[in-house]
């Protein structure tokens, strides 16, 4: 991240059209077809169209459609993403069913003080429509541009999605913060460039009350091993666990994504995350291991802090993982285990919890990788033999005595 860089964010809302609604329920199905429309003409063109030839190709016969200019425009731009998406993953062609539009912030007017909006449509109508949503929400954006929105019907009403964006200064970092995730704990250590340690906390995760309602779900469905899709009273019992874990997963992932970016930002942090893009692809472990896999949150968890960085101008990286847990930092040889959790070198006696490890590989990682000019690229001295830093060596409680945990669930 350099110099400012733009954060985007989007405000979903309840819409309520003032008056009726007959024309802007029309528009959105006129828009639906339109897109079709393109889609189909695209689709028996077998070449990658400029904006310039879309423009050329179909801008003409929207507008005499009833759309107006910047309509047409949204409307063969998205034709194409969809196409090219399709075509990418070798899809089938597009069929769009559902009413949406997106709506340039030329055609439409926002007033967040008595939270209306105001649509220009087709043919010269225009749809007026109350906003609902929370003042403490909406309050965020004061001050921030908006530049597009996307109106939806989805039989039972109309939804607004207002995309905002403002330029953030991006932090200069003075520190690095590794993060290691783990099913039971989230391990937080912040180093100077030095190699000096500056914070080390822990973060207990919700995969245990996940796991309770997976349990819950899995009974329910041996007990109806062959009906539970078809009683209602017991689809909605899982529909309900399923709620819960849902709910659990994103309420913690974004306060764990607040408190990470706020420590960040205390510390002018740049922010080491796993790189676990590859985690199941790669995974070759048991049964018991992949069902806990299936309900561990680390890529809503790693989301969540990216994108509350970049709210706050904070740089994010990825670091390999590859033996971050079992490379001893000081020698770089393989740890054995020592105690629960608690690992031992055999070559030098390095002994350290197995988490602040993984955090300390981390860091050294990031430092050979990305060097800081007039610091040298390498980790932290690890303790020697007969030294008992906090942190490092001795018991369990005392490789995390520095901790306070933060169960926040």
């Amino acid at each position: 991240m350099r110099g400012e860089e733009p954060v985007v964010e989007a405000l979903r809302m309840r819409a309520l059209p003032e008056g009726g609604y007959d024309h802007l329920l029309e528009f959105l199905k006129l828009y639906r077809n339109a897109v079709q429309m393109v889609v189909d003409s695209i689709w028996s063109i077998n070449e990658m169209l400029s904006k310039r030839k879309l423009h050329r190709l179909f801008y003409s016969n929207l507008v005499s459609m009833g759309f107006r200019a910047h309509h047409a425009k949204e409307i063969y731009i998205y034709a194409e993403s969809l196409v090219e998406s399709a075509r990418g993953n070798g899809g089938r062609k597009p069929i769009l069913r559902r009413l949406s539009a997106r709506i340039d912030r030329y055609d439409y007017r926002l007033d967040l003080d008595s939270m209306t909006l105001t649509l220009k449509l087709h043919g010269d109508y225009e749809a007026r429509l109350k906003l609902v949503s929370s003042s403490e929400r909406v309050e965020k954006f004061r001050g921030w541009g908006n530049y597009e929105l996307v109106v939806k019907y989805d039989g039972s009403g109309f939804w607004v999605s207002i995309y905002f964006r403002r330029a953030v200064k991006a932090v200069k970092p003075r520190t690095v913060m590794a993060i290691d995730l783990n099913f039971d704990n989230i391990t937080i250590a912040v180093f100077s460039f030095n190699g000096r340690l500056a914070k080390l906390k822990r973060f207990k995760t919700p995969l245990r009350k996940v796991l309770t309602h997976r349990i819950w779900v899995e009974r329910i469905q041996r007990r109806y091993p062959r009906s539970w899709r078809f009683i209602k009273g017991v689809r909605k019992a899982i529909d309900r666990h399923g709620e819960r874990i849902k709910n659990i997963s994103w309420d913690y992932a974004h306060r764990v994504g607040d408190l990470v970016a706020e420590l960040a930002s205390k510390h002018s942090s740049i922010i080491a995350l796993e790189d676990l893009d590859k985690l199941r692809e790669n995974n070759k472990k048991g049964k018991r291991f992949n069902k806990r896999l299936g309900l561990w949150i680390y890529r809503r968890i790693q989301f969540c802090i990216e994108y509350e960085a970049r709210e706050r101008g904070i740089e994010v990286v990825k670091i390999n993982p590859r033996s971050t847990s079992s490379k001893c930092p000081r020698c770089g040889k393989k740890l054995a285990e020592y105690r629960h959790r608690i690992l031992k070198c055999r070559k030098c006696s390095f002994v350290g919890d197995r988490d602040v490890t993984a955090t300390i590989n981390l860091y050294k990682k990031y430092m050979s990788k990305y060097p800081r000019c007039g610091v040298p690229g390498v980790a932290p001295n690890a303790p020697k033999p007969d030294e008992n830093p906090s942190g490092v060596q001795g018991k369990r409680d005392d490789a995390m005595k520095n901790i306070k945990p933060h169960e926040l669930i």
